[in-house]
Order: structure tokens, then sequence, then C-alpha cells
């Protein structure tokens, strides 16, 4: 998982940030009607915020080995 392409991690960080807009907009409209859609719609947002930052660790790691990986500048 560590090493996954860099356009499924993106896929993910997107879906998981639509997923989390979502949630917000439940808890925005819907959480005044009843109190278990204030829970529901807390849980949706709480997936959502999941997803993307697994999404956004992917794009992490796979930039950090890349800056790690990089040859240094030649030596005067």
């Amino acid at each position: 998982m560590l090493k996954q392409d860099i356009h499924k991690s993106w896929q993910r960080f997107k879906v998981g940030l639509s997923i989390f807009v979502v949630g917000v907009l439940l808890l925005f409209t819907l959480s005044e009607l009843h109190a278990s859609l204030h829970y529901l719609s807390l849980f949706i947002l709480f997936i959502g915020f999941a997803i993307a930052m697994l999404g956004y660790f992917g794009i992490f790691v796979q930039r950090f080995s890349f800056i790690k990986n990089k040859k240094p500048p030649p030596r005067f």
C-alpha cells in the first residue's frame, strides 16, 4: 500500500473529499430534523475524511519517496 500509484491515491482523495462534502451538506441541512440524522451525517463526514486522508497519505508517501530517491547535485 505504501508504494501505490499516485493516480489511485488522487482518485481516493477526490472520492473521500466528495463524501466529506456530502456529509457536511447533510449535517447542515438534515441534522435539525432528527438526532439519528445528525449522527448519520457525522458518520458519513468522518468516513469521507478517513478515505480522503488515506488518499492524501498515498500522495505524500509517493512524493516523499521521489524526493528521497532523487540524485544529489554534482559537487564542484
